[in-house]
């Protein structure tokens, strides 16, 4: 093997390894946002060969964040993308192994697409970048489904280069474009908003340029046949997202067609996203947003300012940590110093300005961040989250930024590409060893999620064979008992099962589903065998 290829293949476990740690030693392998409970319950469903459940009674006792009770069903509201993929996690029994694969995956896709774009060091040095960056690095230690979503836009990215910009026969430029579109599909039923803000530039130059050449000439020649080839697959795939939200809320009669043409008007009772909180929309003005008068394209500028910030230090971790007295409650981006990840990206533009695809890289970041100044809400807790699915494309800007500049100096000196080879690997391991840590560690226990709750009930179990109900009464928040919520699958057959006990419903209707199951109370904070005199 290439001395390249040996440290892309490095990088690529090096990602899988990092994986495995943050999910083990910060989030134990537990969702701490809503999102993850949500893509977890319908990854369950889907594990289970069902698109929904029988809505559980009574339904408040069962109630889990982001969840929609319709018709007599029970089902998640995102699109169906993530949980699908998730789904063969718990087949497996493994959830956490998913993102792991798929940032090993990753890091290899992105060392492939910079050797096609620019040369074999820059896509060697984009995939140690993206095995250390700390923003990666940190989502593919979760359950959320931007790291999924990752990986098919950088595998849009290469099936599309070796479709549309590297010669080959026309059956073989369209089995790539094929591919391409399966990628762009999975990025759409994945994270939609994304993949339109990450297609962008793509669309734009391709059509630009087949409208330029004409048609009739695009077909003779055969150019526009893997581009089709990448449309109509991608159309297919996406279709999925529709499928999905038919199958669980589709009026009585109603047919497919004509449900697809209220999706795709927006109509409300087909956006599950609306379903939870009507305001969840894309748009500027009454309606988007929280705020009274609505979302503004001023509040989603200042929102893209913050999170550009967050992203130049977490993109690839050229930055000082945060001091320790910063916290994710002052700061979520763990941010009192500036960060440097532009740099790189800076020089790489400079450097390959003539190559087309250096443009067309840039205008995924681009893309992503202008899709999302529509969006109400901005996020950097995970860090910038909602600009993941642009992180490869920049982190090969920043690759190329580093290896041409160590080998242009090379043809004055030939030492000082080492030297700049030498200080990137010191940078790297800083960053795995120094800023990841800092960056990543206080996120542990978020949200009082934490495995220490599953131990105190199995501890307080008195016949460990024996199923167990939990059962929360009193004030409480669902935060207190999220990691037990977490464990509860929508059957509710697993070995701990919990019930919430709301003021509208008595426990004795809760234990009357039980009756085989050994029974503890969470009352107050504290676990109790028996109910406290009213």
């Amino acid at each position: 093997m290439k001395r390249t290829a040996v440290i892309a293949l490095v990088a690529a476990f090096l990602a899988f390894a990092a994986s495995d740690i943050v999910s083990r030693d910060v989030f134990e392998r537990l969702p701490h946002l809503e999102d993850e409970f949500a893509y977890l319950f319908q990854a369950r469903i889907f594990a289970d060969g069902e698109t929904s459940i029988d809505l559980p009674r009574p339904v408040r006792a069962y109630w889990q964040p982001f969840l929609i009770s319709l018709d007599g069903q029970r089902f998640g509201k995102y699109p169906p993308g993530w949980p699908a993929v998730l789904a063969a996690g718990d087949w497996m029994g493994q959830l956490w192994v998913i993102n792991a694969w798929l940032a090993m995956l990753t890091a290899a896709v992105v060392y492939r697409l910079g050797r096609a774009c620019y040369n074999a060091q820059t896509g060697a040095v984009a995939a140690l970048l993206a095995a250390s960056s700390p923003g990666l690095v940190l989502l593919s230690g979760t359950l959320m489904a931007h790291t999924a979503a990752l990986f098919f836009t950088t595998l849009f990215m290469l099936a599309l280069w070796y479709a549309a910009e590297r010669p080959n026969p026309t059956r073989r430029a369209v089995m790539w474009g094929m591919l391409a579109g399966f990628a762009l599909g999975m990025v759409v039923i994945i994270r939609p908003l994304s993949a339109a803000g990450a297609a962008a530039p793509f669309a734009l130059f391709f059509g630009a340029r087949t409208t330029w050449a004409g048609i009739r000439s695009s077909l003779r020649d055969r150019s526009l046949y893997p581009l089709l080839a990448l449309a109509g697959v991608a159309i297919l795939v996406s279709l999925l997202w529709p499928a999905f939200n038919y199958s669980v809320s589709a009026r009585d009669g109603e047919s497919f067609p004509h449900y697809l043409g209220r999706f795709v008007s927006g109509d409300r009772e087909t956006d599950f996203y609306r379903t939870i909180w009507d305001y969840d929309r894309v748009g500027f003005g009454e309606g988007h947003g929280r705020i009274a008068g609505g979302h503004t394209p001023k509040l989603g500028w200042e929102h893209a300012k913050r999170d550009v910030g967050c992203s130049a230090r977490d993109l690839i971790g050229w930055a000082l940590p945060a001091k320790s007295s910063m916290t994710i409650e002052r700061d979520p981006c763990l941010a009192n110093g500036r960060g440097f990840s532009w740099v790189p990206i800076l020089l790489g533009i400079t450097f390959t300005f003539r190559r087309r695809w250096t443009w067309l890289l840039l205008g995924v970041p681009v893309g992503i961040v202008a899709v999302y100044i529509a969006y109400w809400i901005g996020g950097s807790l995970y860090s910038t989250r909602y600009y993941a699915e642009a992180a490869t494309a920049a982190i090969l800007l920043a690759a190329a930024g580093i290896s041409y500049t160590a080998e242009g100096l090379a043809r004055w000196r030939r030492p000082a590409r080492w030297i700049v080879y030498g200080a990137f690997g010191a940078a790297a391991i800083y960053v795995m060893a120094v800023y990841n840590p800092a960056r990543i560690e206080p996120l542990t226990g978020y949200g009082r999620i934490q495995q220490a709750q599953i131990d105190a009930v199995n501890a307080m179990r008195r016949e460990p064979e024996r199923p167990l109900l939990v059962i929360a009464v009193g004030d409480h928040h669902w935060r207190d008992v999220g990691a037990l919520m977490a464990i509860t699958t929508p059957a509710r057959d697993s070995d701990i099962v919990l019930a919430r006990d709301p003021d509208e419903w008595s426990v004795d209707d809760i234990l009357a589903q039980w009756p085989d199951r050994e029974v503890i109370y969470f009352v107050d904070g504290e676990l109790t065998y028996t109910l406290p005199p009213e």
